[in-house]
């Protein structure tokens, strides 16, 4: 039985990987591709997976992703004021380092490491999300949410692998096994999402970073 979009309410076409047996559904609209419900893993077990992840200062790619994150593509916005790290993991790594290299006041928020909801008091000149959004269960409610805690003329940047191949190169490929992934996007998702919540896409690489501003 097909499924509507979470995204945005049309009727979706569905895939099924055979090997690993799990079904998707692709929206022939926004182009948003979602992994069913009935495949997601429960709170507890999703966390400890991230649990196993060395996303710490000890990890020196890790650490560089995020100064290179910071150096092409956070330095030329030349915000100032309050920051955002939404789904910060363990760490937090990005958090300090625009601490140190930005001068920024940051807050960070993630469910499963940092359950500090303080952050809901604020609005931020700078929210990032790096590799959370690929794990959103409710994409839209999560975009709605990001996208309120912007002041107007505030940026919100985002770090995913965008899933711009065909459905059956999607099928093979290596970011969607990761298992806690089920949310997939490239940039006619991002325009309906910036569409929707009032927000305008300052950038995009059309591969793994997207910058709105509102």
């Amino acid at each position: 039985m097909p499924n509507n979009c979470l995204i945005c309410n049309t009727e979706t076409d569905e895939i099924f990987d055979e090997h690993f047996k799990v079904h998707y559904d692709i929206c022939p609209h926004c182009d948003f591709v979602y992994k069913q419900k009935q495949h997601h893993l429960p709170f507890d077990e999703e966390g400890k997976q991230y649990e196993r992840h060395n996303n710490s200062f000890e990890s020196l790619g890790y650490v560089d992703m995020f100064k290179r994150l910071i150096k092409n593509h956070i330095q030329p916005l030349d915000v100032k004021g309050i920051a955002l790290e939404f789904g910060s993991g363990p760490g937090p790594v990005l958090k300090e380092l625009l601490k140190q290299e930005k001068d920024l006041d940051v807050y960070d928020f993630d469910p499963y490491f940092n359950n500090n909801v303080v952050y809901l008091e604020h609005l931020y000149n700078l929210i990032t999300a790096t590799e959370v959004v690929e794990h959103f269960h409710d994409p839209l409610k999560e975009f709605e949410h990001l996208a309120s805690l912007l002041i107007k003329g505030g940026y919100l940047v985002i770090m995913t692998k965008f899933r711009n191949m065909p459905d059956e190169e999607f099928l093979n490929w290596w970011y969607r096994r990761d298992i806690t992934h089920v949310s997939f996007y490239n940039n006619t998702t991002f325009k309906y999402l910036a569409n929707k919540f009032g927000l305008k896409i300052e950038f995009s690489n059309n591969e793994n970073i997207v910058i709105f501003t509102k």
